[in-house]
């Protein structure tokens, strides 16, 4: 009802808006001067506004929220309002030509200020009312940046509004991106998103682009800093001293000036060392909000480069390494169970079938959601895995692809750098992966995604991970053709059942047994699935499938930004997974034939830090922050694995050390590098980019002392070398 009648409100607007500009068009004619081309052009700018939030309105995709119905009633005649002003702009030139030369520079430059100061709000305020609590450092440097950058436009463009557009239209890119990445992941832009672009770019017919309150309000401000810009020209700007021949030559040359020093001021100062800029992985959005967009984007942009260890030389990583795999053999290794499971991988050589699957995390941990919330049935009620637990993992709501990067080569992104993203940005052929030693022992190795072959860059990450096969959507029937305009018909793929998000988990789980029954040399398949994937509003759940949980008094709080609906959504996804997954593995039980099955979550939907912040209040940061940064997983066979007694465990495991782990337990060799892993896992259960766990059940962050701190380094040493140095 919100939306509807609030693009009636915006339709009133355009409809006042057409019939102002025909009146001050008329009378314009009438008094045989007619309004100028680039006066119309500008202010179309506010008539296809109006216009797109009206249909936006009818189409059911305006929000309601705390401030919903004062949102479209100052908004709608906000607009009608700049469109007046920028309608009279003619006859503002003509008075300020008649003004002194020293008050027309002061009128030009304070309306640049002006336009400095609504780009900041433009840039900020779609997804961010705490812009007024900033320090006064961080609104300077940002304004300074984006006044820079409109001046190099402005400057070079021989004083023209309209030459600062491509400015104008950036900042309000970047705004209205950060508010969609923000709703949609609860997460900020950072630099290595740019390069995902792709990806991202593939699955964006899979949100719903509604606007809230918020993101109404900084349309209207975007529309006023148009309106600014609108009213600076060369007819006026240019006084009677600059007529001269040099002035453009002169103007053009502080363009360039004011472009190489924008330039300097991103590349050469340390954001974090000089201005104080600081960054919390774990929930950037909060810092994004407290220091301003630019400031932390570029202040992560320049922590991007992986950083060498205190200390480093190639030749101490090098022995560290040595040490702790003698430390794996003379311990672990030497076991009568690691020494049975060896002799036993020897003789059978099972099939190990990954299941990444998306998104799929247990909620029942937090606090059974305060409604009872038990969890999927048959994933905790597995009493004959391997072992199972709690997965600590780097990323959250997104950022799959460090998910699989971590377990595929054991890297850690604690020891990479947060912010990164190794498919999209390093070369990874050098890299030793999962794929690459069990290629070396004979097993046919498949990669499965069913979507875009080239989301992440897999199509090209996969071989270089020493993958023979990868099955992306054209194996399960493609999408269908496009449109003669490029958009999808649908995002259904043809043939194949499909659940929420696309292709369904058990769609690709009987992928799977068509391999093992076509081929009886061993098996390492990789499957990525895609049915969970966001958004949870999609409101595509069959009835009989939907989950009906609400946690009780949450959505009293006008401030809190999540629905039982998008919950429940998200909680009948991973319904069908368990249910799916109970077909898999009764599937693989009947199979003559030994096979491993290792399933997990890559991360937790985007939806946690709302009920996390709501219902866990006055913890410290580090505990906080685990308890979103982690997902689930399960290890089971069809066989009895020797040295185990398979009765599910629970161990907890960090990502990075899953790979080696599993293939530590069902005796498969391993290298140097994973000994060294094992022997550290030993005393540190597990690590992610906001700390580590050491065997006292601490949690302990990388800069502070404890007595796993030496193990920590020393681990940072190893990677550098097996990873940073290679690439």
């Amino acid at each position: 009802m919100f939306s509807a009648l609030a693009g009636l409100v915006f339709l009133i607007g355009l409809l006042a808006h057409a019939g102002l500009s025909a009146r001050a068009v008329l009378t314009a004619r009438s008094l045989g001067r007619p309004l100028m081309r680039p006066t119309l052009a500008w202010n179309a700018i506010y008539g296809l506004t109006l216009a797109f939030l009206a249909v936006w309105g009818f189409a059911g995709m305006l929000d309601g929220g705390v401030f919903a119905p004062l949102a479209p009633l100052v908004v709608s005649p906000a607009i009608v309002a700049l469109s007046q002003v920028t309608l009279a702009r003619e006859g503002i030139f003509e008075r300020l030509r008649a003004g002194e030369d020293g008050w027309r520079h002061r009128i030009e430059w304070s309306l640049l200020l002006g336009f400095g100061l609504v780009a900041v709000l433009m840039i900020e305020e779609p997804w961010s009312w705490a812009v007024g609590l900033w320090g006064p450092s961080y609104w300077w440097l940002e304004l300074t940046l984006v006044m820079l950058a409109t001046l190099c436009f402005y400057l070079v463009g021989r004083r023209r509004g309209g030459a600062a557009l491509p400015a104008w239209a950036f900042f309000a890119f970047v705004g209205m991106m950060q508010y969609f990445v923000r709703k949609f992941k609860n997460s900020a832009i950072l630099p290595n998103d740019i390069l995902a672009i792709g990806t991202a770019a593939a699955v964006a017919d899979q949100y719903t682009y509604s606007l809230d309150p918020r993101a109404i309000v900084g349309v209207a401000i975007i529309c006023a800093g148009a309106c600014l810009l609108s009213l600076l020209h060369p007819s006026w700007t240019v006084v009677e001293g600059d007529a001269r021949r040099g002035h453009v030559g002169k103007d053009a040359g502080m363009g360039l000036a004011a472009a190489a020093l924008c330039a300097a001021l991103v590349v050469v100062p340390s954001y974090m060392d000089l201005f104080q800029v600081q960054i919390m992985y774990w929930y950037s959005i909060s810092f994004y909000e407290k220091q301003g967009f630019l400031p932390t984007f570029i202040a992560v942009w320049q922590d991007l480069p992986i950083r060498e260890p205190d200390d480093y030389t190639p030749e101490d990583a090098e022995r560290i390494e040595r040490e702790l795999a003698a430390t794996y053999d003379e311990q672990v290794g030497s076991t009568e169970a690691r020494q049975q499971a060896t002799t036993q991988f020897d003789e059978l050589h099972p099939s190990v079938i990954v299941v990444m699957n998306e998104s799929f995390a247990d909620l029942s941990e937090f606090d059974g959601l305060r409604c009872g919330y038990e969890g999927p049935s048959y994933f905790n009620g597995m009493s004959d895995a391997l072992w199972r637990g709690k997965l600590f993992v780097d990323v959250h709501g997104g950022g799959t692809c460090n998910s699989e990067f971590e377990f595929l080569t054991g890297n850690s992104a604690a020891y990479i750098g947060a912010g990164k993203y190794p498919y999209s940005t390093f070369d990874l052929d050098p890299v030793d992966s999962m794929a690459d030693q069990l290629g070396a022992l004979g097993y046919g190795t498949c990669a499965i995604h069913p979507n875009y072959a080239s989301n992440w860059n897999r199509n090209k990450v996969y071989p270089a991970l020493g993958f023979d096969e990868f099955l992306d959507i054209e194996a399960f029937g493609g999408f269908p053709e496009r449109n003669l305009d490029g958009t999808k018909k649908d995002v259904t793929p043809t043939g194949v059942p499909v659940f929420h998000s696309g292709v369904s988990d058990q769609a690709t789980y009987e992928r799977i047994l068509e391999m093992l029954e076509s081929d009886d040399a061993p098996q390492f398949v990789f499957d990525v699935t895609m049915q969970n994937h966001g958004s949870y509003n999609q409101d595509n759940i069959p009835a009989d499938k939907l989950t009906h949980y609400r946690p009780a008094g949450t959505y009293d709080n006008p401030t809190f930004n999540e629905t039982p609906e998008r919950l429940n959504e998200y909680l009948s996804c991973i319904e069908e997974s368990d249910r799916a997954l109970e077909w898999f593995v009764g599937q693989l039980r009947k199979l003559d034939r030994p096979v491993v099955l290792v399933f997990f979550g890559d991360h937790q939907p985007s939806m946690t830090p709302d009920y996390n912040d709501a219902w866990y209040v006055g913890e410290d940061d580090l505990t906080h922050s685990q308890r979103v940064y982690h997902a689930n997983y399960l290890v089971w066979a069809n066989y009895d694995v020797a040295g185990c007694d398979q009765s599910s465990a629970e161990r907890d495991l960090s990502v990075d050390a899953f790979g080696s782990t599993v293939l530590d337990a069902i005796g498969a060799p391993l290298s140097d590098y994973q000994k060294a892993q094992q022997a550290v896992a030993q005393q540190i259960l597990a690590t992610n980019l906001h700390g580590y766990l050491g065997a006292d059940g601490a949690w302990y962050t990388p800069e502070e002392e404890g007595p796993y701190r030496q193990l920590y380094d020393q681990m940072a040493m190893v990677e550098y070398r097996n990873f940073a140095e290679r690439i």
